[in-house]
């Protein structure tokens, strides 16, 4: 009986789990930028900044030199995730990277000068639905 409990603790737990691992690693490698918020939901990785406007190079500081040289050491941490939305405060404006872990790897296997054409390539503003 208490293998069984277990088992289904770990069963049901597992999403937990893997949500917060991504949000914890996405929080270290987004901690000079201070953001608000991180969660996942579902597929999406949400970062909410501390600014009032996410310009598209904050946007692509958070992504490239956050995101994806960040976590990518750490295996995994971004396998579930297939979006990446950075917000302003409210939630309301920004970016959504269109990528996971795949992306960041041929991002940080690109030349620097070749990585904002990829990155702005992947992308689509954020609208309130």
């Amino acid at each position: 009986m208490k293998k069984l409990a277990v088992v289904l603790m770990l069963v049901l737990g597992a999403p937990i789990a893997l949500a917060s691992t991504v949000e914890e690693k996405a929080k270290q490698s987004l901690e000079m930028w201070e953001p608000n918020e991180v969660r996942v939901d579902g597929e999406s990785l949400t970062v909410i900044s501390k600014e009032r406007r996410i310009t598209d190079q904050i946007y692509r500081a958070m992504i490239v030199s956050g995101l994806c040289m960040g976590t990518i050491p750490r295996p995994n941490s971004l396998d579930e995730v297939s979006e990446i939305r950075i917000l302003n405060q409210f939630g309301r404006q920004g970016y959504v990277f269109e990528g996971g872990t795949e992306e960041c790897e041929e991002i940080n296997n690109m030349p620097a000068n070749e990585t904002e054409v990829y990155v702005l390539g992947r992308t689509h503003m954020h609208t309130n639905q």
